[in-house]
């Protein structure tokens, strides 16, 4: 089980622009380039070599959307010889298009949405009252041990809930709205900021059933928040888009 604040921790640990979590891997994505910057005239095209995220997951991404395509600071991808990787890539809004020789030197533009990572989980992290980062879980935990009930206000979609103990965040909670009949929990810094936070952000973190059970966290400024749902939607329509892995093959006796 979570150990009691521990969905508000993450979002702390975000708040000034890095996350850190047990089991992330390197960044997915080709080898720097070994030209300078300076000397590109346009941002690579093509895709990076295919990374297993999951036996039903197998994603080759657009170099636009990946900052290592020639960022030399960027990690190296993950050795292929591991069953299953994980995955980053950025987009921006407002009509989530990928990186440019310009936009990718402001680390801290406003519009840009990262996913943080992406990769598989365990399957029976849904099961009623599991640990783990299943959405109605996680609920379930913090209203218990950390949320007050009865603290709350709805906007954009979702149930905004305030800390027993008064912190710098919201805890929000809605259905994702996607077709896939999943929840979201997202981690949202509200006025007045600490000290030293210039870049305030909304994160969600959360288990999804689909590809065979993955996990998943993204973040972006906290301005974005009335449209998260737009680009929760965006990132799974991008993870179908890119996925490359072949489809089930069909049982000919059943037909």
């Amino acid at each position: 089980m979570l150990r009691l604040g521990a969905v508000l921790r993450v979002a702390a640990v975000v708040a000034i622009g890095a996350v850190a979590c047990a089991g992330c891997g390197k960044r997915s994505g080709p080898a720097p380039q070994e030209r300078p910057v300076e000397q590109l005239h346009a941002w690579p095209q093509g895709r990076a070599a295919a990374v297993r995220i999951t036996d039903q997951l197998l994603l080759s991404i657009p170099l636009q959307y990946q900052r290592s395509a020639i960022d030399p600071k960027a990690p190296a991808a993950a050795p292929a010889s591991f069953a299953h990787q994980e995955a980053h890539f950025d987009f921006f809004l407002p009509d989530f298009s990928g990186y440019t020789l310009q936009n990718y030197r402001n680390d801290f533009d406003q519009n840009k949405v990262e996913v943080v990572y992406l990769h598989a989980g365990d399957p029976h992290e849904a099961e009623p009252d599991a640990p783990g980062e299943y959405p109605p879980n996680m609920l379930k935990r913090s209203l218990r041990d950390l949320l007050d009930p009865k603290d709350y206000k709805d906007m954009y979609g979702l149930r905004c809930y305030k800390g027993r103990v008064q912190t710098d965040r919201l805890i929000c909670y809605g259905g994702r709205n996607d077709g896939s009949g999943e929840d979201i929990m997202l981690s949202v810094l509200v006025p007045p900021y600490a000290e030293g936070v210039t870049f305030p952000t909304v994160q969600a973190r959360y288990f999804s059933k689909r590809y065979g059970g993955v996990r998943i966290a993204w973040r972006t400024h906290v301005s974005n928040l009335p449209r998260w749902q737009e680009i929760d939607a965006q990132i799974w329509k991008f993870v179908e888009a890119w996925n490359v892995a072949p489809a089930p093959a069909r049982n000919h006796a059943s037909q």
